[in-house]
């Protein structure tokens, strides 16, 4: 009984630590040093490196779940109220980074002046996760945010809900709960 509990502990622990993962060909998977907050030191726009050069596939283990809608990002769909925009969030294999995607109605990355916040539904704490612009242009426009946080990575799991400001108006969505997936 002792040996039957240990395993199925060591397992759940083994599920949680992977969580979500939906592996790119064009973005980077994040670093492991990489920083969570935007007074990090170095700007996104010229960190050193292209995202489509990191001279590996992303595309081993890519997966779809069974009746989720994903995106062309190999990520997962959330649809938005009001519907000009969705989103698409992707978590990676081997580390705590999500990124969020502004899609328009045909599912292409849109450049937006904005802010995305993620709110977990469930777990210790509710408070909202401010997720950082990432290449933004000259005008601050992005189509991509990312945050590498673990308490995020395990909270998109639980449940949460993803809001956008997108030039004063507020668009949201919800990730379910659902069970990690396994690579």
């Amino acid at each position: 009984m002792r040996n039957s509990f240990l395993t199925l502990s060591c397992a759940l622990v083994c599920a949680l630590a992977i969580g979500c993962e939906s592996p790119s060909t064009t973005q980077s998977d994040g670093k492991a040093d990489m920083q969570s907050h935007d007074d990090h030191g170095h700007s996104h726009d010229d960190h050193g490196h292209s995202h489509d050069d990191h001279g590996h596939s992303h595309d081993e283990g890519a997966h779809e779940v069974k009746g989720e809608e994903m995106g062309p990002n190999k990520g997962h769909i959330v649809r938005l109220e009001p519907a000009d925009y969705m989103a698409e969030w992707r978590h990676y294999m081997g580390n705590n980074v999500i990124r969020i995607y502004v899609l328009d109605s045909n599912k292409k990355t849109v450049a937006v002046n904005g802010t995305v916040t993620v709110t977990p539904e469930t777990g210790k704490s509710k408070d909202p996760f401010e997720l950082v612009p990432e290449d933004a242009d000259d005008q601050g426009k992005t189509g991509v945010f990312m945050l590498d946080e673990q308490a995020l990575s395990n909270a998109m799991n639980l449940g949460v809900v993803i809001k956008f400001e997108i030039d004063g108006k507020e668009y949201s969505g919800k990730v379910p709960p659902h069970p990690p997936h396994h690579h």
